[in-house]
């Protein structure tokens, strides 16, 4: 009898010409499911816990997209949005669904909280199908477990204090830093009030033979910042900062900053999409530490800011943009671009495309000191360096190919 071999790569062309051969183990009886949390949820935990459904690795293949963005709330816990996407038979059937954790909430609440959510909307989808009759719907009373907001004691003020030390050592070399921070804010739907205090202090210690030298670096830093809602497109606020810094050569630095912020689509739409365009003029007096390389140790300088933030979530993948242009009003020619980009684009099933990007034109350093650096303060970033440019850039392509379904979790190793 004879008997036919298919080399490896012919297997492989016949998957990615009949990818619907892959397909062969799907089954009826439940729902299939593209989970699309973004860093958003634990996936492994998702897949464990509700496994009444099947997981997918295309969304092509999905009856249902589940699209999840997060976002931090005024609290300090999180804004999680559920999109539910229909498609194939449950085409045009959607749905959006909130879940808000709180600040106190441990990982393990969070995560199972956000499950609660999920079953909650995908039972209207797997109601419809044979696996229906092995659910159990159960209820449990509100009682006492809901707060009301008016009830808040703290009138919606969120504090948080954090301190930590870290202390490195081996034979030639010795490190130990301390960092500390204390913040306030308080956040409602016409009013945003932050108030941050952090504090950095380190000390390196390289010893060679009988020599021994220290470096230190420390970081001083306070900043306020209150915003007023004029509307569904229109913002309005002032911001303030002082500021010490060894490495950037700041003695003391005192800003303040009046702004104003335009959104092209309603605020309330910033989970899915976000275009803004901001303004702001900056008041500033600066003492330096040792003299520029303009002859400085102290001056008061006006500087205007422009920048634009764009941000898509969704089912194709992510685009994130931002555009920051500043100029000192003495000089214009004391200037600074930043832009930043990441674009994470699902081509075709199994197949995406991501590229992101940083690139600043800088022109603005006017604290950058009048004598040389040494080698050490540049090995150790002890010193801010004067440079024209900086940029960073990566580009990726990801295929994958196979089972479309992932069901199965296992952590072992």
């Amino acid at each position: 009898m004879n008997r036919v071999y298919l080399h490896p790569f012919i297997c492989v062309i016949i998957l990615l010409l009949f990818p619907d051969l892959s397909a062969a183990q799907d089954s009826t009886h439940t729902v299939n499911v593209f989970l699309d949390c973004r860093r958003a949820c634990d996936e492994g935990y998702v897949r464990d816990e509700i496994n009444f459904v099947n997981y997918v690795r295309n969304k092509e293949d999905a009856d249902v997209h589940i699209l999840i963005t997060r976002q931090p709330t005024g609290s300090g816990g999180d804004e999680f949005t559920l999109n539910f996407i229909g498609g194939n038979d449950f085409d045009g059937r959607n749905k959006v669904l909130k879940y808000y954790s709180a600040e106190s909430d441990t990982q393990d609440e969070v995560r199972s909280g956000l499950n609660q959510y999920l079953k909650r909307g995908l039972f209207s989808y797997v109601a419809e199908h044979p696996v229906a009759k092995n659910l159990q719907i159960s209820y449990q009373e509100e009682g006492e477990t809901q707060v009301d907001a008016q009830t808040d004691k703290w009138n919606y003020w969120v504090f948080d204090i954090n301190a930590d030390m870290d202390i490195e050592a081996e034979e030639s070399q010795k490190e130990f830093s301390v960092r500390g921070s204390i913040s306030a804010e308080r956040i409602t739907p016409e009013w945003k009030f932050i108030f941050d205090v952090d504090q950095f202090f380190e000390r390196q210690t390289f010893e060679d033979d009988d020599e021994s030298e220290t470096f230190t670096r420390e970081f001083r830093n306070a900043e306020l910042l209150l915003v007023k809602s004029l509307g569904q497109h229109w913002s309005a606020g002032i911001s303030s900062r002082a500021l010490q810094s060894t490495r950037n050569n700041y003695d003391f630095l005192l800003e303040g900053s009046p702004a104003i912020e335009y959104s092209i689509f309603p605020y309330e739409q910033f989970t899915s999409r976000e275009i803004t365009l901001r303004y702001r003029v900056t008041a500033g007096h600066y003492n330096y530490e040792e003299q520029t390389v303009f002859g400085k140790l102290s001056e008061r300088l006006f500087k205007q800011q422009f920048t634009t933030n764009i941000e898509f979530t969704q089912p194709w993948g992510e685009f994130e943009a931002n555009f920051n242009a500043s100029a000192y009003l003495h000089d214009v020619n004391k200037n600074r671009l930043d832009t930043e980009l990441q674009l994470d684009f699902r081509i075709y099933r199994g197949l995406s495309f991501y590229i992101s990007g940083e690139y600043a034109w800088i022109n603005d350093q006017l604290s950058i000191p009048a004598g040389e650096i040494t080698d050490q303060e540049q090995l150790l970033n002890l010193r801010e360096q004067a440079t024209s440019y900086s940029y960073e850039v990566r580009i990726g392509l990801e295929f994958s190919f196979g089972s479309i379904y992932n069901n199965v979790v296992n952590p072992r190793l």
